[in-house]
C-alpha cells in the first residue's frame, strides 16, 4: 500500500467557495492524504486586512463538519502580502509548517496567494526543504492563456506578487496548477449540484450546497454566468489522490517584474504544470470522499 501523503492545506477559505470544497475532499480521502492542520493564508486583495480572521472561521467550521474538529488544527497564517521578495512574513501557520516539514517530508497546498510558502522559503530550513513538496493554484499555464485572461492579473498571483516571484525563483519542488487549462474545467451547474450534495446526507455536504448556491445567486460579474460554478481547488487536492486524473508537463516558468507582467521571452527554472483534467473523474472523486465523512 502506499504511504499516505502528509499535507497541510494552506487557503483562503470563504475567499469564493472552493477551498470549502478542497478541505472536505482532502479530510474525506484519509486512504491517500494525512492532512495535518490547515494553515489560512491572507487575500487582502479580495476581503482587506481582515482576511485572515474571516478565513480562518470559516476553515473551522468546514473541518468541524468534517468530523475533524479539535483533531486536525486551523492555523492563521500571513495576514498581508510580503512587502518584498526577502521579506518573510512570520506567523503562527508559518511556524507550524516549518515545525512539520522538519519532522517528515511534506507536501503544501496552497489554494490561495502563495505567502505562506515563499515565506517559508525565505526562512530557510536547511535540508528539510529537500523533503518539500509544493502544489499552487495560480498563475497561467503559457502565454496564450495569459494573454487571454489576464484582466487585472490572476487573483491568487495579483494578491501577493512578490510571493509569486520567490516561488517561481526557489529550487522547490513545484506541480503549479494554472486556474486554465484545467481546474475551469470542473465546472458545475449550482442548483442541480447542490441537489446532489444534500443526497448525500452528510452535514459538510449540506454545507457545501448551501454556500454554493449562495456565492451564484450573490455573484456580480461575468466569469460564471447562468448558475455556474468552478471548483477551481479541488484540482489540487485531486492531484494528490487520483494522479491519473490530471495531465501535467514540463514549464519552464516566465520571469515576472514587480507588477507581475510576464516576459515570456526569458525563462526561468522549470516546474510541473497542469495542462488539463478529467472533469467527471475530479467530480466522482469529491462525491467518493464527501460519502466517507461522517453523517
Amino acid at each position: 500500500m502506499a504511504q499516505r501523503a502528509r499535507v497541510i492545506l494552506d487557503c483562503d477559505t470563504a475567499n469564493e467557495v472552493d477551498d470549502q470544497f478542497a478541505i472536505a475532499h482532502a479530510l474525506g480521502s484519509p486512504g491517500a492524504l494525512d492532512v495535518l492542520g490547515v494553515v489560512s493564508v491572507h487575500n487582502t486583495t479580495a476581503h482587506g486586512p481582515e482576511s485572515v480572521r474571516m478565513y480562518q472561521k470559516e476553515a473551522e467550521k468546514v473541518v468541524a463538519l468534517c468530523g475533524r474538529g479539535g483533531e486536525v488544527p486551523c492555523l492563521p497564517g500571513a495576514a498581508h502580502p510580503m512587502e518584498d521578495r526577502h521579506a518573510p512574513v512570520h506567523s503562527e501557520g508559518l511556524d507550524f509548517i516549518v515545525s512539520e516539514l522538519e519532522k517528515a517530508p511534506l507536501t503544501l497546498v496552497c489554494t490561495g496567494p502563495a505567502t505562506d510558502v515563499a515565506s517559508l522559503l525565505l526562512t530557510d530550513p536547511g535540508e528539510a526543504l529537500a523533503g518539500l513538496n509544493v502544489v499552487w493554484l495560480g498563475g497561467f499555464g503559457d502565454e496564450e492563456t495569459y494573454t487571454r485572461y489576464n484582466n487585472g492579473g490572476e487573483l491568487n498571483g495579483r494578491a501577493d506578487i512578490a510571493a509569486w516571484r520567490t516561488l517561481f525563483g526557489h529550487e522547490v519542488d513545484l506541480l503549479q496548477v494554472p486556474g486554465w487549462s484545467g481546474p475551469h474545467e470542473v465546472t458545475v451547474e449550482a442548483a442541480p449540484f447542490a441537489a446532489e450534495l444534500r443526497s448525500l446526507g452528510k452535514p459538510v455536504a449540506d454545507y457545501l450546497a448551501e454556500i454554493l448556491l449562495s456565492w451564484v445567486s450573490g455573484y456580480e460579474g461575468d466569469l460564471d454566468p447562468g448558475g455556474e460554478k468552478i471548483l477551481w481547488d479541488i484540482a489540487c487536492t485531486i492531484a494528490l489522490t487520483d494522479p491519473e486524473a490530471i495531465s501535467a508537463s514540463p514549464l519552464a516558468v516566465p520571469a515576472l517584474d514587480a507588477a507581475g507582467a510576464h516576459d515570456f521571452g526569458s525563462r526561468g527554472r522549470d516546474v510541473r504544470a497542469v495542462t488539463g483534467l478529467d472533469s467527471g473523474r475530479v467530480l466522482d472523486g469529491l462525491r467518493a470522499a464527501l460519502g466517507r465523512l461522517p453523517g
